[in-house]
């Protein structure tokens, strides 16, 4: 099976599993226990802690655990529910599904997959309180102005979030040179557990989850210790993967040259995230492909992972082109597992078309 679906959830890693298995003694108890089991929990979470905050450049206290990036992007919009949001129409499903429409202004991206600051700009008003944006799309890998945002927004009483999850170990990443107000982040990502988060806070909010005290009363429910462990042992196997991640995207498109069929990068790949490549297909429609690649042993897909099922095209696409090319595009996410011959075999299939 070749699986170049990284972007929607990345290979777990086995040598972190097995860790954790071998040592499952320290990840069982309650970190907020008092006993030698829950101390015991309680150093791994915090050790992970300071390890997943040095990796964006952040103090340890403004580090909150989650249950992933949702769930953070849903804390910030419901604590801005009420006030104008200025955010965009290529965002992740768990902040265009959250705002209320009706306060929210929803920039267009280009065709390179990137929004204007300029426009952004001139739809500020005073009533603007808070502006999402994603820092790479997680359809097209497009890298975003965020830090240009952030300076532009630094002197205004305007908070600024910024979805990271895409960009989290193929950039690095800066809170304070980003100049943002809040982050979120997913583990399974860069080959963490699922089910585990970051929500980086400059200044407390209010909290989505309500409940115990855990998390200096910012997030209640009792802390996953091994997801925060395998984030925090992923992120630096992140950083040495990189040169392999980039070199293996250049050798997939150098290697579309080869393909008997027409085919057109969507968004412009020398401003993209190295992971992450959309292609479209002028004859052949996204479902199709995707069944014809899942028979011979290839996983894609045509979109966020969040919209599974569904027969709407790629709305990030959409709003980049139009709806017909949303529906003949597919897109390839790579991981540390991919190897060139594995871009090969991929290109032979295609080819076979």
């Amino acid at each position: 099976m070749i699986y170049l679906d990284n972007a929607a959830t990345a290979i777990k890693r086995e040598e972190i599993l097995k860790d954790i298995l071998e040592n499952k003694e320290a990840f069982d108890g309650n970190p907020d226990s008092l006993h030698t089991k829950g101390r015991e929990a309680k150093k791994i979470l915090e050790d992970s802690r300071k390890k997943i905050a040095k990796s964006i450049g952040a103090n340890p206290k403004n580090v909150i655990f989650t249950s992933g990036a949702s769930e953070g992007n849903n804390t910030v919009i419901n604590n801005f529910k009420d006030n104008e949001i200025i955010t965009s129409a290529i965002e992740h499903d768990s902040i265009l599904n959250t705002i209320d429409k009706n306060n929210a202004i929803l920039l267009d991206a280009n065709e390179d997959g990137i929004i204007s600051l300029d426009d952004l700009k001139s739809k500020i008003t005073d009533k603007t309180k808070l502006v999402a944006i994603m820092y790479v799309n997680n359809e097209t890998g497009a890298i975003q102005p965020v830090k240009e945002i952030g300076a532009y927004l630094k002197d205004k009483d305007i908070r600024f979030h910024v979805d990271s999850v895409q960009a989290y170990g193929h950039i690095d990443i800066d809170v304070d040179e980003i100049n943002c107000d809040s982050l979120s982040l997913s583990g399974h990502k860069i080959g963490g557990i699922n089910g585990f988060g970051i929500f980086y806070m400059r200044e407390n909010l209010k909290p989505f989850i309500t409940g115990g005290e855990q998390e200096k009363d910012r997030r209640a429910g009792t802390s996953f210790v091994a997801g925060a462990y395998s984030m925090a042992k992923s992120y630096p196997k992140m950083l040495e993967e990189r040169e392999q991640i980039i070199n293996l995207k250049k050798y997939f498109i150098d290697h579309l040259e080869n393909l008997n069929i027409d085919w057109q990068i969507n968004g412009n790949p020398n401003i993209c995230s190295s992971h992450v490549l959309n292609i479209y297909f002028p004859d052949y429609k996204s479902d199709f492909l995707l069944t014809y690649l899942d028979m011979n042993d290839i996983c894609a897909s045509a979109g966020s992972a969040c919209r599974a099922g569904s027969i709407l095209p790629s709305r990030v696409i959409s709003n980049m082109y139009d709806e017909n090319r949303a529906m003949h595009s597919i897109r390839f996410s790579l991981g540390y597992q991919n190897k060139k011959e594995e871009i090969d075999k991929v290109i032979e299939v295609l080819s076979n078309l």
